[in-house]
């Protein structure tokens, strides 16, 4: 059995999004990651699996790491589980990491609970902080994790003690860091996987048709939909509202549920953060998994008629009324 003194190294899967670039949350994660991997003088090390991987490589050396390895091949162009799982739980039995990180993506998130799996360590999802706990000694220093809990009513800490040490986050949860060190170390894994193992294939890749042009984390205006709205109908409006002053429609996770909104446009920690000059939220009561994904918007307008939703908690303008007569009221005033 391996000593958890024998982990070492704040690991990081920096993803590649649409095999194009490199995901925004995992160079955010590379800011923590280094500020982690100061703290406990080890190294900081990014975990590339791509198609044509070495042309990612002098984007992250900007983002402070130590050590990139990485993996090149056709087969590692889109995620497919069974062989991500597969190379990175070699990777990880091999270099024994003491933290790993993953970005909260679809390709993130599943593929960390796998390999947190076949590791057999915990893992902790959806983070709002780590910190190190200095009272476990020198060489056992656990991570602390933060996250929210009972409908985001408290936040908890949540203290690993297994290895690696592992977490997801959302982006937006923390900000990009760009310092690049002088001698960045890069390492070229060969790809080695048996496809005929494969019980599942890639045949295709959807193409959203409602996908926005722009990115909803991009986004300087942003309207926000939640249940309060009532209906579909009524949270279609939201739709002719951002057409008529050039924003972009987000919402909670209820709409998705009610079929109202594609997934791709939530806001929280389960979806996008947005840092806009302004976002306006009508009918959302103001979960803790929402509000994490707006706080970082310049102005904040909140319009609910319950006076004690938690929303007005994170609003810097607090409108009491009906969201559906004040969202019929802007239509109105912006097709004169």
């Amino acid at each position: 059995m391996t000593e958890i003194s024998e982990y070492k190294d704040v690991w990081v899967f920096t993803e590649i999004k649409d095999h194009e670039r490199v995901d925004e949350c995992a160079l955010e994660i590379l800011g923590k990651g280094r500020e982690i991997a100061d703290q406990l003088n080890e190294s900081l090390v990014a975990i590339v699996l791509a198609l044509d991987a070495e042309q990612y490589i002098p984007v992250i050396k900007e983002h402070g790491v130590d050590k990139i390895v990485y993996m090149s091949h056709v087969e590692l162009k889109h995620y497919h589980e069974q062989i991500f799982t597969h190379l990175v739980f070699n990777l990880v039995e091999n270099h024994k990491p003491s933290v790993f990180l993953f970005p909260s993506t679809e390709a993130g998130d599943a593929l960390a609970a796998r390999v947190a799996y076949r590791c057999r360590t915990g893992l902790v999802s959806d983070v709002l902080d780590i910190e190190i706990n200095e009272e476990s000694g020198l060489n056992l220093r656990n991570t602390e994790a933060f996250k929210p809990a009972y409908g985001g009513n408290i936040n908890v800490k949540i203290i690993t003690k297994t290895r690696p040490q592992m977490c997801t986050i959302t982006r937006g949860t923390f900000q990009k860091q760009k310092s690049k060190k002088k001698d960045v170390e890069v390492e070229k894994v060969d790809y080695a996987y048996d496809t005929s193992n494969i019980k599942v294939k890639i045949v295709g890749t959807p193409t959203r048709k409602d996908k926005p042009s722009s990115k909803l984390s991009d986004a300087k205006f942003v309207i926000g939909g939640g249940h309060g709205l009532s209906s579909k109908e009524n949270f279609d409006k939201l739709f002719e509202l951002a057409k008529l002053t050039n924003g972009q429609v987000g919402g909670t996770r209820r709409p998705i549920i009610d079929g109202w909104m594609p997934e791709h446009l939530q806001i929280g920690i389960s979806g996008e953060a947005i840092s806009s000059e302004l976002y306006i939220g009508f009918g959302i009561s103001g979960a803790i998994q929402h509000v994490v994904g707006i706080s970082d918007s310049k102005t904040i307008i909140a319009i609910n008629k319950d006076p004690n939703a938690r929303i007005f908690d994170a609003a810097d303008y607090c409108v009491i009324g009906d969201a559906n007569e004040i969202l019929n009221g802007l239509l109105d005033y912006f097709t004169v």
